[in-house]
């Protein structure tokens, strides 16, 4: 506790309390500023009971209630209107799941069929009868294996022509001459 600032401070005596003059301003000031607020109020009062209906309760008591009389049947009818939309709507939403339903079983049935048709264990499947030619019956007629088209054979892919003659590598000059080479 040997600081500079303890030091300093011990040459000064504490201060007391306040003087009581100085302890009455911040009073002062606080009555002042509610006494201008409520005088404030009393002056704006007449402005403001008309806009907040609650407070401007008393003076129009009966038209209120005549004109809620008044609303209370369009009010009602269109609470009964909207009722009944919902419950059509209702029954349209209905509708449409059991339509849909319908159809997804008629999607789960041919699904079932077209994997039926599809798979390997099942026997071969002949073409339609109007495609085939009429034949006599027969006692034991075997059914004709359908042939399949046999892929034709590729060409081998064309080789570009070599050329004949001396060939030039590296840059050394051809020793026969050009028009040896034609032919």
């Amino acid at each position: 506790m040997s600081n500079d600032s303890d030091r300093a401070w011990q040459g000064h005596s504490p201060l007391g309390p306040l003087p009581a003059r100085r302890r009455r301003w911040p009073w002062l000031l606080l009555i002042v500023i509610l006494t201008l607020a409520g005088a404030g109020g009393v002056y704006a009062w007449p402005e403001i009971a008309p806009l907040v209906p609650s407070l401007g309760h008393e003076a129009s008591g009966g038209k209120m209630a005549a004109v809620d009389s008044g609303t209370l049947p369009d009010l009602l009818a269109s609470q009964q209107k909207t009722g009944e939309d919902l419950a059509a709507l209702g029954r349209a939403v209905a509708d449409q799941q059991e339509q849909l339903k319908t159809i997804a079983d008629r999607l789960a049935a041919l699904t079932s069929k077209v994997d039926a048709l599809q798979s390997p264990s099942s026997a071969p499947v002949s073409p339609p009868a109007a495609a085939e030619p009429p034949r006599a019956p027969t006692a034991q007629a075997a059914p004709r294996p359908i042939a399949q088209a046999a892929p034709k054979p590729r060409k081998p892919p064309s080789r570009a022509p070599t050329p004949s003659g001396p060939i030039s590598t590296g840059g050394a000059p051809l020793n026969a001459a050009p028009s040896d080479t034609a032919r």
